[in-house]
């Protein structure tokens, strides 16, 4: 072999063993894949920045939409309060927005509002109408986008009419670190928003619910309590457990545990033990009212029936105020002679002339289930009888009272600031507060009958209560859901249905409540929730706010 032939042969062998050689073959691959793997991990960087960017700018908007959501009660001033409460937040932080030349993360951006200056504010904060779909600026699904809102929302009416609140942020943009495939560095915008509504529930209150008394006449609870159109009417309701329930009357709600007994409890304690949610109440049938009936009127100091032996409990301690105008009963004569009151039930003293509770007023109104009487209640007779004014026997029926003090007839505290003008009776309520200030609780009626020693006063140790432990304040007070029946008559019925409250009311019982062929109570609407409201029911709610969007 040639030495020719010889190199040859030994280039071949090397060129064969190359060819079969595979060291190197994954750092190949890699220098192949290192530009995607490089794309991707940049792009997984810019990614991480924009989801983090979007992730603290959506905390921020949900916080707000929260925040201003628990303001929207219904009030007049319920979208300022929602305003002031986002704007009480203060700014929220969110990383990784901007960046700039080079490898930049980004900087934190500040996310707040600031009233009424929008060029300070990084959020838009908008109010959407009451419930969904068509009749609701909020759309029925979520895939649609929200295009209306409450236009002028510094009016009176937005703040009755809003339901949700809208938060938008403004548009934040965000560099990217990294060129974008085949468009070199960009720009990308992060937007967030959130909506949400008020709820509310009031939890371990008297278990009621009254019907709207002006439904009727299509004027809404709210307005007619804004309005002054409530204030110092008394207002007869009839229980009704039947399925024709309507204006005028009341019901009652739904607590732990079956039967009378049990409801009578929690209508004599004022504890149900759940929370009544306003968009869903349930009703308890109203068979054997007898013993709800007398459980309310232990806050009159009155213990009839199965609560006979509860004169002692202080769970069912009366008001401080029971005034209502009671009768005695005479036993016995001469040195024998007694004179007593009865501890079971309502005995007003019929001539009205010896003692005197508070009295209904003029103008009766018929409702298809109660009466309701107009403002105009006698307060002059019923102050002059009530403290002593009047001393001598009682004449005839051309009996007039002296004026109430001026400082009485002033006394107006619980006269909405919105009714409109005209005179106002004080209200039974705030006459009775006006005892209670002032120390004219114990003040005594006239003797009914020569010789009588006990005379009528609105302390109720004076009467059938007789535990050491000091009696209640606002025991007089009954917390009830306000529904307008007509327009759920075919939903409800005395029990086990469901339907929503128009508001919720705190109410005072004007006198005892009644159990013969009327079960009536008989009521003065203080104060109620929403729309024209003093913003003291409210402290009987527990009020949250959600997101819905």
């Amino acid at each position: 072999m040639s030495g020719l032939q010889a190199v040859e042969k030994r280039l071949a062998s090397r060129l064969s063993g190359f060819r079969r050689d595979i060291e190197g073959y994954a750092l190949t691959l890699t220098l192949i894949a290192l530009p995607f793997l490089l794309g991707m991990a940049v792009m997984v960087i810019d990614a991480s920045r924009v989801t983090n960017l979007h992730t603290d700018v959506q905390n921020a908007v949900d916080a707000m939409a929260l925040a201003g959501a628990r303001e929207l009660d219904g009030r007049n001033d319920a979208i300022p309060r929602a305003k002031a409460a986002i704007a009480a937040l203060g700014t929220n932080q969110a990383w990784f927005g901007g960046g700039g030349t080079g490898l930049d993360f980004g900087s934190k951006i500040n996310v707040g509002y600031v009233v009424g200056n929008d060029a300070a504010s990084t959020v838009e904060v908008r109010f959407l109408t009451k419930g969904t779909g068509a009749a609701s600026d909020l759309p029925a699904s979520d895939d649609t986008p929200i295009t209306g809102f409450i236009a002028n929302d510094t009016t009176t009416a937005a703040s009755n009419s809003a339901a949700y609140v809208w938060v938008v942020s403004k548009q934040q943009s965000l560099t990217t670190m990294f060129p974008l495939p085949g468009s070199g560095r960009g720009t990308v915008n992060v937007v967030a928003d959130a909506v949400a509504t008020y709820t509310a529930s009031a939890c371990d209150v008297t278990p009621i619910f009254v019907c709207n008394p002006f439904e009727a006449s299509g004027t809404s609870i709210n307005d007619a309590f804004s309005d002054g159109a409530l204030y110092g009417r008394e207002i007869e309701l009839r229980l009704n457990g039947g399925s024709t329930i309507g204006p005028g009357n009341f019901g009652f709600l739904r607590t732990y545990g079956n039967g009378a007994n049990v409801l009578g409890e929690a209508l004599g304690r004022g504890a149900s033990g759940v929370c009544f949610k306003k968009t869903t109440l349930e009703t308890e049938p109203g068979k054997n009212a007898g013993q709800a009936i007398n459980g309310i009127n232990t806050r009159l100091g009155l213990y009839g029936g199965p609560f006979g032996n509860e004169d002692k409990n202080p769970d069912y301690a009366p008001d401080l105020n029971v005034r209502k105008g009671q009768a005695s009963k005479k036993t016995g004569s001469g040195a024998g002679t007694k004179y007593t009151f009865s501890c079971s039930g309502a005995d007003p003293e019929p001539s009205n002339l010896s003692a005197m509770g508070f009295p209904a007023g003029g103008s009766p109104v018929t409702l298809p289930g109660g009466v309701m009487t107009s403002n105009g209640w006698d307060v002059n007779k019923y102050w002059d009888i009530s403290h002593g004014g009047y001393t001598t026997a009682p004449p005839s029926a051309t009996y007039t009272a002296p004026t109430v003090p001026a400082a009485v007839s002033n006394y107006k505290p619980s006269l909405p600031a919105t009714a409109v003008s005209g005179t106002y009776t004080p209200s039974r309520y705030d006459v009775y507060q006006y005892e209670i200030a002032n120390n004219r609780v114990a003040d005594a009626a006239p003797n009914r009958e020569s010789g009588l020693a006990n005379k009528v006063v609105g302390s109720p140790a004076s009467l059938c209560y007789s535990s050491p432990s000091v009696p209640k304040a606002d025991r007089r007070e009954l917390f009830a859901a306000v529904v307008n029946c007509n327009a759920y008559s075919g939903t409800i019925r005395g029990g086990n249905s469901q339907f929503p409250a128009e508001a919720y009311a705190r109410m005072f019982m004007t006198r005892p409540a009644t159990d013969g062929a009327n079960k009536s109570i008989f009521l003065e609407v203080i104060d109620i929730t929403g729309k024209g409201g003093r913003g003291t029911v409210e402290d009987y709610l527990r009020e949250e706010a959600e997101l819905v969007r």
